[in-house]
């Protein structure tokens, strides 16, 4: 069982964080428009609408899990978070205490 909170990527990999992510997650993804997914898996030299496109994906990609939907969130490290699943004490340690 997932929790609600999951770790998908490590801000070490730095800027080819969107490029790994579509290498290594992008087709269980849903919600990617191809057309962004095609920005970043060229690779931060490789598009001038790298970032734009990875803020698109942060936005839009979801997955489902049972009854669970999951969404991406990065800060520094890129997450998969379930909103439904996580208490209010995992929100406002995670999101802040304004959330």
């Amino acid at each position: 069982m997932l929790g609600a909170i999951e770790i998908l990527l490590s801000d070490a990999r730095g800027v080819y964080i969107p490029q790994d992510f579509i290498a290594d997650c992008g087709d269980t993804w849903e919600g990617i428009d191809p057309t962004d997914a095609a920005c970043c898996e060229a690779g931060p030299d490789g598009n001038e609408w790298y970032w734009e496109a990875w803020q698109n994906i942060l936005d839009s990609a979801h997955i489902t899990f049972g009854d669970d939907t999951y969404r991406l969130h990065q800060d520094g490290d890129v997450f998969a978070v379930c909103d439904e699943l996580m208490t209010d004490e995992e929100r406002a340690n995670f999101f802040g205490d304004d959330c």
